[in-house]
């Protein structure tokens, strides 16, 4: 039943992406596609979102259906006349208000109304589970990128001390730059073993959180690759199908049929019963027709006024929701955008410190070089790789955010 509603969401709350967006290059350093669409189906939000759409299917039939019931009423008595004879009489009624003034019609558009909201809040719940375990994904790729530079770094530096240690032998250097040397290796694997627990922290949350995630880094980070077009076209294309927006669109049309549908008992319902008696010992049998209706008072029209504003309210609050989200679009495009731009201009520093830290070890290795040099130009390395690592890393996220906003890559449509 549960994928049966998914389906049936997934069908009406999700339009067609444009071609371009839709044969997007899925991100190769994110899990597989598969793997994610399983994981985010269990998560609670998207679960309890689900379970909301056979609440509201529930409450579509039970408004079409109506409030009122039939009521059956029933009564005996004895007439006792003065100078006469004693009779048993007995009454039957059965009774039903009924729904006029088009309300049958307007509750079974709220019913509607609310099937659709909870589609698109399960659209929503969808989305932004993707969106965490994208931002949770991505603070453990750091970490563990961050772990394994430090690592390599540490390696170096060991190799550095290696050095040392030769040409204090030999006596070309004194003990005093082996005892550095050793200090800044240590110093380095320290770091490291740092880093690593942060990395090992997020992956046991990870775990938790979605059973079945192996996070895992490749040998080395591929390159951001933004999708074709612009910052204007792709501001255009989440805005175009925006679950955010369709949910707040959906709760200021119930609003609206709400106050529609309450400016409607301004009239009351009249009530309708048949009725049966007898009397006198059945010598006289009675079949009449009655009907009655309620006299309108303040309260039902008070309850039309807080309907309007209630209304409004939600009406305020879809253009609340569309400002924001358009700003987010724009956001996230100009993060795309950007993020891209810095991670080149960090990517082309970090490889001209590594080199250049390269050099000073060969020099200081030739006896052309002092050791403070070598491992100052080695912090240098470091500090400009892991800037352009992290920059590449933020290109990635920012690139997987835009396609994911996008309904580009883990979208609930997906096959």
């Amino acid at each position: 039943m549960k994928s049966v509603l998914l389906c049936m969401a997934l069908s009406a709350a999700v339009p067609a992406l444009a071609a371009g967006v839709a044969g997007a290059a899925y991100p190769p350093l994110l899990p597989p596609p598969q793997l994610v669409t399983r994981l985010l189906e269990r998560q609670p939000q998207v679960t309890a979102a689900q379970a909301g759409i056979e609440v509201e299917q529930a409450n579509s039939r039970r408004l079409a259906a109506g409030p009122y019931e039939w009521s059956v009423k029933a009564s005996a008595q004895r007439r006792n006349e003065a100078s006469g004879p004693r009779y048993h009489e007995n009454e039957v009624a059965l009774e039903r208000p009924l729904r006029w003034m088009g309300k049958a019609d307007k509750d079974a558009e709220l019913g509607r109304q609310g099937v659709s909201i909870s589609e698109a809040r399960l659209a929503d719940a969808w989305h932004e589970a993707a969106r965490t375990l994208l931002r949770r994904w991505f603070e453990w790729v750091r970490e563990a990128q961050a772990a394994r530079r430090l690592q390599q770094h540490a390696a170096l530096l060991g190799q550095q001390a290696d050095i040392v240690r030769r040409r204090v032998a030999a006596g070309d250097a004194p003990r005093m730059e082996m005892m550095l040397a050793d200090t800044e290796r240590n110093r380095a694997e320290a770091a490291f073993l740092q880093a690593a627990q942060r990395r090992d922290l997020l992956a046991a949350s990870l775990a938790v959180s979605y059973p079945g995630l192996a996070p895992a880094l490749p040998d080395g980070l591929p390159e951001p690759a933004l999708p074709a077009g612009d910052a204007a076209l792709w501001r255009r294309t989440i805005l175009e199908d925006n679950h955010e927006i369709e949910l707040a669109d959906a709760e200021a049309a119930l609003g609206r049929a709400s106050a529609e549908r309450a400016a409607l008992e301004r009239t009351p319902d009249p009530t309708l019963g048949l009725r049966y008696a007898q009397e006198r010992d059945r010598q006289e049998r009675l079949f009449s027709v009655t009907v009655s209706i309620p006299i309108p008072g303040q309260a039902r029209r008070e309850q039309v006024v807080a309907s309007q504003g209630r209304a409004n309210v939600a009406l305020e609050n879809a253009r609340a929701v569309r400002l924001k989200v358009e700003a987010d679009a724009l956001a996230a495009a100009l993060r795309a955008d950007g993020t891209q731009t810095l991670w080149r201009q960090l990517a082309d520093i970090g490889r001209q410190s590594g080199s250049n830290a390269a050099l000073v070890a060969r020099a200081y290795e030739l006896g052309e070089s002092p050791l403070s040099d070598t491992l100052l130009a080695r912090r240098q390395a470091l500090d400009a790789l892991s800037a352009a690592e992290q920059a590449q890393i933020d290109a990635l996220e920012a690139q997987a955010r835009l396609l994911l906003d996008m309904h580009a890559i883990w979208s609930l449509h997906a096959d």
